[in-house]
């Protein structure tokens, strides 16, 4: 499942069965990620993705590359 497929203003906590709790855990950061770019805030959420990449790297290569993503879509708006 993919995070475009999950919508806006979606409840996460209604996925308990679909997906795990870390995964709507990503989920809910990516999601306020995007927000925060999109209030203006670019630099700062450029900033907390990188930092989310840099704690998933070695334990969740598949998590830090949906960040990494998410950092790189951000950065053509600086």
């Amino acid at each position: 499942m993919t995070r475009a497929s999950l919508g806006p203003g979606l409840d996460y906590a209604a996925l308990t069965p679909l997906i795990s709790p870390h995964e709507q855990i990503n989920l809910l950061l990516l999601d306020a990620l995007q927000k925060l770019a999109d209030a203006g805030e670019v630099d700062s959420a450029c900033r907390v993705a990188g930092k989310a990449c840099v704690i998933l790297r070695r334990t969740a290569p598949k998590d830090e590359r949906r960040f990494n993503a998410l950092l790189h879509r951000l950065a053509r708006k600086l």
